[in-house]
C-alpha cells in the first residue's frame, strides 16, 4: 500500500466534527457575552473548532471580551470587516443565522465537551498520519520514531477540559484532610515527602518536574586487573580494552552487553586456580557464583570468602564454578572446512595434502565433501593455497596449531573441528574421559581451550614415552596428552565406532574446582557492568564470574503516603530489589533472609513486612541498559495505567543514550538533559542515583563535592537538588560515628544547602532518622 493510499483511509468518512455544536456556542456568546468566558475555559483560542470560519468568528469574539466591547451582529460584523475576513465567513446571512435555533444559553458545557471530544479525535487522526509519514520517510531510528508517537499521542491524552473554579468549602474539606495526614510534623510539606525529617524540611519534599541527583561512591568493586582476558562475541580483549557496548560471549547463548565501567585503582590481585589448570585473577572484592553439593542453590560469594572456605576440611575441592554452553563466537566464513581442518592436524601431512586412516566413514566423508580439494590433477590445489594462508602449510607434527580464527568461531564450527581433531587421533577412556595425543605443545594448548570452549573440562600433561630399538630401551620425544571430560562424550566424534563407545561412559560430570587462591601481585583494577540477567561473564580459561538503600527508604515512605512509585533498577535484579526492601521493611539482618536462618520472630517480621509491602504502590523494572526513549515510554504508560509520583532510576551511569555519541561523557550528558525533561512532561520528582569520582579518595576529609559527580558536569547543571551519602565510618572508623551516615545537599535550585544527619542501619540496608531526645 503507498503512503497516499494509507493516508487516505482514514479520511474516508470524514474527519470527525460537530458543526451544529460549534454554530451553538457561537449563537450562545452572540445572545449572552456572559458565557463568553466559558467558552474560552474550555475551548482555549477556538483551536478545537472544526470550520475556520467559526474559529474566526470565535477568535473576534475573544478580541470583543479582551477589549470589554459587547458582542453582536454590529460589532462582530465591524471586527471582521475590519480584518478582511468579513465574506470569507459567510458575510450577514451567515453570522445572522447563528442565534437561530441555539437551544439555551445559560450554559454551553454540554456543548463545549462535544466539540472537545471531536477535536481529540482528530488530533488522532492527524498524529497517526503524521506517524505513517515518518514511518514511511524511513529518516530516523524506530526507537526515535516510537518515542515521537507515544509523546504525541500522551499530550493529545492530556489535553483534557482543565479544571475551572471550585467552591471554596471543597477546597478548604480536601485541604483539611491533608493536613491532618501531615499533622506532627514541622513543616509543610509541598511535594512528595521521604520520610527523613531535617531532609523535608529543607526542600519541603521532593518537588514535581525536579531532577533529584543522590551520589555516592560505589561500594568496594568486583575488580580484575587491567590484563585479564574477557571474551566477546568475536574474541577475547583485555579488561583494559573492553568499552560499553561492546558484545561479550554468554555463559548460555543470552545476549549480553557491557553497559558499565569503573576503574578501581591499584588494588592486591589474587592467583584463583581450578582443578584441570585453568586460572585467572582477581582482587579480593571479586564476585564468584559458587556451588556446593549440599547448598540448595549457588551462593555470590567474594574472592576473600571463597579463599575463607577453602581453609575448611569440609569444603577443600568441592567449590566449582559453572562452565559456559559455548553459544557465542563470529560467524566469518572459513577458508577450510572445520571438520577436514580437523582432521588434517590430527593425523595429516602438511609437506604434501596427505593423510593415514583406516576408517571407511573418514574416507567416504573426505571424497564426498571437499570437492576437488586436494585432489590430484588440479592446480593450483586450492586446499593447500588455504592452509598456506592459515600458516599450516609444511608444519611439522611438533609444530601444529589450531589458527586462531577457528577458535574463535561459532560453536557449530568450534565443534566440528574438535570432532574432526578426536576422529583423527581420540580415543574413549574406560572412566569415560576422551584422551588426544600430540607431539605439538601448541596444539595441545589449543585443543585444551576448545574444549573448555565447549562447556568441557580439560587437562594437560607432558609424558615421556618409552621404546624399545634393537633390544635397548630408549626415551622418545616428549609429547602431551589432553584427556576432556565433556556432559555429552559422544557428541565430540562423528565417526559411528567411537560415538558408541563413548554413549555408555559417562559419569557423574566433572567441573572447575577450587583448587587454590594465592596473592600474586599488586595492580590496576576496573570492574564491568553486564546486562546478562546473571550478571556473568567468561574470562581468562573460560573461567565464569561474577560481575542504592538511601532512594529504596524514600520510595518505601512515599508509597505508605498513598504515592505511587516507579523504580528503575539498571543494577540489580528485580528479586534482589525487593529482597533489599524486605530486609529494611522487617528489619531483617540481610545475610540472614539470603542463607535462610531466621528464627521465629524474624520469620514472623518478615510476613508482616511481605503483607504491607502488597499495599505499597512500587513498580519496577528490571531491564538492563535501558534508554531514555525506552524509558520515557514505559514511564507514560505506568502513569496512564496506575498514576505516577515518584520515579527512581538506579542508576543513571547504567543508562544508554541514543543514536551516535562521541564520548561517554556526552552520553551521560544527553541522559541527564533527557531525564530533566522527563520530569516536566509528567510533571513528577524524578530521583537519578549517580556515582562520584574517586576524587573523594584522595582529598583528607574525603567528603563529596559537587566536582566529583561521574563522567559529566552537565549532572551538576541539569539538576535541580544534588544530595551526597558520606559515611565517615569508611575512612574513621570509630565509636562515635558507627552507625552515622550525612546527607549533604550540594545544590538545591529553590532552596537551602546544608547536610542532615542520619542513622545507618547495616544490617537492614536501611536509612533512618537520628533519634533525638
Amino acid at each position: 500500500m503507498s503512503r497516499a493510499a494509507a493516508g487516505d483511509s482514514f479520511f474516508d468518512k470524514g474527519l470527525p466534527s460537530n458543526v451544529e455544536a460549534e454554530r451553538s456556542i457561537l449563537g450562545a456568546i452572540m445572545l449572552d457575552n456572559s458565557v463568553c468566558h466559558q467558552a474560552i475555559e474550555f475551548l482555549g483560542r477556538g483551536g478545537d473548532l472544526f470550520l475556520d470560519s467559526h474559529r474566526r468568528i470565535f477568535d473576534k469574539m475573544i478580541g470583543l471580551t479582551e477589549r470589554g466591547s459587547p458582542i453582536d451582529f454590529i460589532t462582530l460584523s465591524d471586527e471582521l470587516r475590519r480584518a478582511g475576513e468579513f465574506e470569507q465567513v459567510g458575510g450577514a446571512t451567515y453570522i445572522a443565522s447563528l442565534i437561530d435555533g441555539v437551544p439555551r444559553t445559560d450554559t454551553i458545557e454540554p456543548y463545549a465537551r462535544i466539540v472537545k471530544a471531536k477535536a481529540q479525535l482528530r488530533r488522532l487522526i492527524t498524529a497517526s498520519n503524521q506517524i505513517i509519514a515518518r514511518c514511511f520517510d524511513e529518516e530516523d531510528d524506530p526507537d526515535v520514531i516510537i518515542d515521537q508517537a507515544e509523546q504525541m499521542i500522551f499530550q493529545i491524552a492530556e489535553d483534557r477540559v482543565r479544571q475551572g473554579f471550585q467552591y471554596i468549602g471543597d477546597v478548604a474539606q480536601r485541604r483539611l484532610e491533608e493536613i491532618e495526614q501531615m499533622a506532627g510534623r514541622p513543616e509543610m510539606i509541598t511535594g512528595v515527602p521521604t520520610g527523613f525529617t531535617d531532609f523535608d524540611q529543607m526542600t519541603s519534599g521532593l518537588q514535581r518536574q525536579d531532577l533529584v541527583i543522590i551520589a555516592a561512591r560505589p561500594s568496594m568493586g568486583k575488580a580484575q586487573p587491567l590484563d585479564a582476558k574477557v571474551l566477546t562475541e568475536r574474541g577475547w580483549k583485555t579488561m583494559g580494552e573492553v568499552r560499553p557496548g561492546d558484545d561479550l560471549a554468554s555463559i548460555d547463548g543470552r545476549p549480553s552487553t557491557v553497559i558499565g565501567i569503573y576503574p578501581q585503582g591499584v588494588k592486591q590481585i589474587y592467583k584463583v586456580s581450578f582443578s584441570d589448570g585453568r586460572a585467572t585473577e582477581a582482587c579480593g572484592e571479586h564476585l564468584w557464583r559458587v556451588h556446593y553439593r549440599s547448598w540448595a542453590e549457588p551462593k555470590v560469594l567474594t574472592t576473600t570468602e571463597v579463599a575463607a572456605l577453602l581453609k575448611r576440611r569440609r569444603y577443600q575441592k568441592r567449590l566449582w564454578v559453572e562452565m559456559c554452553s559455548g553459544e557465542f563466537g563470529h560467524d566469518y566464513p572459513l577458508p577450510v572446512d572445520p571438520w577436514v581442518l580437523g582432521l588434517l592436524i590430527g593425523e595429516g601431512d602438511f609437506n604434501s595434502i596427505r593423510f593415514s586412516t583406516a576408517s571407511e566413514s573418514v574416507l567416504t566423508r573426505m571424497a564426498a565433501g571437499p570437492g576437488d580439494a586436494g585432489r590430484y590433477g588440479v592446480w593450483p590445489n586450492p586446499l593447500k593455497e588455504e592452509l598456506n594462508r592459515l600458516g599450516l602449510w609444511a608444519k611439522r607434527s611438533e609444530s601444529k596449531f589450531i589458527p586462531d580464527l577457528y577458535k574463535t568461531a561459532g560453536r557449530e564450527a568450534r565443534l566440528a573441528l574438535l570432532q574432526g581433531l578426536l576422529d583423527a587421533d581420540g580415543r574413549v577412556e574406560e572412566s569415560g574421559s576422551v584422551r588426544f595425543a600430540t607431539s605439538s605443545e601448541q596444539l595441545a594448548d589449543d585443543v585444551v581451550e576448545l574444549a573448555r570452549s565447549l562447556g568441557g573440562w580439560a587437562t594437560k600433561k607432558g609424558k615421556w614415552p618409552v621404546y624399545t630399538h634393537q633390544g635397548d630401551r630408549r626415551q622418545g620425544p616428549l609429547s602431551f596428552v589432553v584427556n576432556i571430560a565433556h556432559p555429552e562424550p559422544f557428541s565430540l566424534f562423528t565417526l559411528p565406532e567411537k560415538r558408541g563407545r563413548a554413549a555408555f561412559k559417562g559419569k557423574r560430570r566433572k567441573m572447575p574446582v577450587f583448587t587454590s587462591i594465592e596473592s600474586s601481585r599488586s595492580a590496576e583494577a576496573r570492574c564491568i557492568a553486564v546486562t546478562h540477567p546473571t550478571q556473568l561473564y567468561i574470562t581468562d580459561d573460560y573461567v565464569v564470574t561474577h560481575n542504592t538503600a538511601l532512594a529504596l527508604n524514600m520510595a518505601q515512605y512515599a508509597s505508605k503516603n498513598n504515592h505511587v512509585v516507579g523504580v528503575f533498577s539498571l543494577e540489580m535484579s528485580a528479586e534482589q530489589l525487593v529482597s533489599r526492601l524486605l530486609c529494611s521493611e522487617a528489619r531483617v539482618d540481610a545475610h540472614r533472609l539470603r542463607t535462610g536462618y531466621l528464627n521465629r520472630e524474624e520469620w514472623a517480621r518478615l510476613a508482616d513486612a511481605l503483607r504491607r509491602m502488597f499495599e505499597m504502590q512500587i513498580f519496577i523494572d528490571d531491564t538492563p541498559g535501558v534508554s531514555v526513549l525506552e524509558m520515557r515510554a514505559k514511564t507514560r504508560r505506568l502513569k496512564a495505567e496506575h498514576g505516577l509520583d515518584l520515579l527512581i532510576i538506579d542508576y543513571l551511569q547504567l543508562m544508554s543514550g541514543r543514536g551516535r555519541i562521541e564520548s561517554r561523557q556526552q552520553e551521560v550528558s544527553q541522559i541527564s538533559r533527557d531525564l530533566k525533561g522527563l520530569a516536566k512532561e509528567l510533571n513528577i520528582p524524578v530521583i537519578a542515583l549517580s556515582q562520584l569520582s574517586r576524587a573523594t579518595e584522595t582529598r583528607s576529609d574525603h567528603k563529596p563535592q559537587l566536582s566529583d559527580l561521574r563522567e559529566s558536569g552537565s549532572i551538576e547543571q541539569d539538576a535541580d537538588v544534588v544530595c551526597f551519602i558520606y559515611r565517615d565510618e569508611v575512612y574513621n572508623p570509630s565509636d562515635e560515628n558507627r552507625g552515622m551516615a550525612e546527607l549533604i545537599i550540594g545544590k538545591q535550585r529553590n532552596g537551602p544547602t546544608g547536610s542532615v544527619q542520619l542513622a545507618f542501619l547495616k544490617e537492614f540496608t536501611r536509612f533512618e532518622n537520628m533519634w533525638r531526645e
